[in-house]
């Protein structure tokens, strides 16, 4: 009675801790795997593919450890941890799923390591509604949304994953998402590295952004969070947009060699830029234009192919004098 959802294989209560390895748990009505009510146990090297709903559900304090697993073709997510569900979740292989291929909600605070979550049909993950988690050194790649999304009050850790080749952006934290999101590899990306919006304030930190189609960094629509010593080059827009009412603290960045202009705030984009190394852009190393009014300080600009700060239609340069462009 405790799985009313159905599933293939239920797991419930305190005490429930089998093992279960080896096994095809595939094709089934609804859930494939369902580990609920503070249950555990040790699941390694299944086949868990082409259910109905989530490959995987873990709910209400259950806390399996899930190794190697391949959990792909789900007509539905390919894991689904919410209620306060838990688990530690290493070197599975996650792709094909027709929702995101992880998400968590609810509460929930999975440990997800060294896993590959790729070719989703929508995001790769997906944390919302109060959801957490630690995603650490995970690749996560060629996900037809964004690589991962972060909102609805959920404050998550993504930390050292490989993040690229995604069909949309990077990392997406919009409608009050936090995070911190830290020492990630995002490249490659047809939209923005990491996008910040809708009153988001993620930490963001010693990640490597480069390489996209789009812009590095862009904040837009009142997005706000901490940008500190990340290194963003080699981009096909700007290498950090801010926009829209947004006010980001932007400190002690390399952001270099863009094919555009190193930082762009404009239509209203403010924040702190300082500290930061903003150098060789095919454009201007800082632009500012229509209602924005950041402050930037301390910064050193150099090597923009037209100009160091530029400043046009209605934008304001707050402490300018102190910056050192060679």
């Amino acid at each position: 009675p405790l799985c009313v959802v159905g599933s293939a294989v239920c797991v419930s209560g305190q005490g429930a801790c089998p093992t279960i390895k080896h096994c095809n748990i595939s094709d089934c009505e609804n859930v494939g795997l369902y580990i609920t009510d503070h249950a555990q146990g040790i699941y390694e090297d299944n086949e868990i593919s082409n259910n109905a709903l989530a490959g995987i559900w873990v709910k209400n304090h259950g806390n399996p450890i899930i190794r190697r697993n391949h959990i792909h073709h789900g007509r539905d997510v390919g894991v689904f941890t919410f209620d306060h569900g838990m688990g530690y979740f290493e070197n599975c292989n996650i792709h094909r799923n027709r929702i995101a291929g992880f998400e968590v909600k609810a509460y929930a605070n999975p440990t997800v390591v060294r896993c590959e979550i790729h070719h989703g049909q929508t995001g790769g993950i997906y944390v919302h509604e109060k959801g957490r988690g630690q995603f650490i050194e995970n690749k996560i790649y060629a996900n037809n949304f964004a690589g991962v999304w972060i909102t609805s009050n959920s404050d998550p850790t993504i930390r050292g994953n490989a993040i690229f080749n995604g069909n949309q952006g990077g990392v997406y934290i919009f409608g009050d998402g936090r995070g911190l999101i830290e020492s990630n590899d995002i490249y490659g990306n047809a939209l923005a590295g990491i996008q910040i919006r809708t009153n988001s304030c993620p930490i963001v930190r010693h990640n490597k952004i480069h390489d996209g189609q789009h812009g590095g960094i862009y904040v837009h629509e009142k997005g706000q969070g901490v940008i500190e010593e990340n290194e963003v080059y080699s981009n096909t827009l700007a290498g950090v947009w801010v926009t829209t009412g947004s006010t980001p603290v932007l400190r002690k960045n390399r952001i270099h060699s863009g094919k555009q202009v190193g930082v762009y705030f404009y239509d209203n984009g403010h924040g702190v830029l300082e500290d930061n190394d903003i150098y060789n852009h095919m454009y201007s190393g800082v632009q500012i234009r229509t209602g924005s009014n950041p402050k930037i300080r301390r910064n050193k600009i150099w090597g923009g192919q037209n100009g160091g700060i530029l400043v046009y239609n209605s934008g304001l340069c707050i402490n300018s004098i102190y910056q050192h462009t060679v």
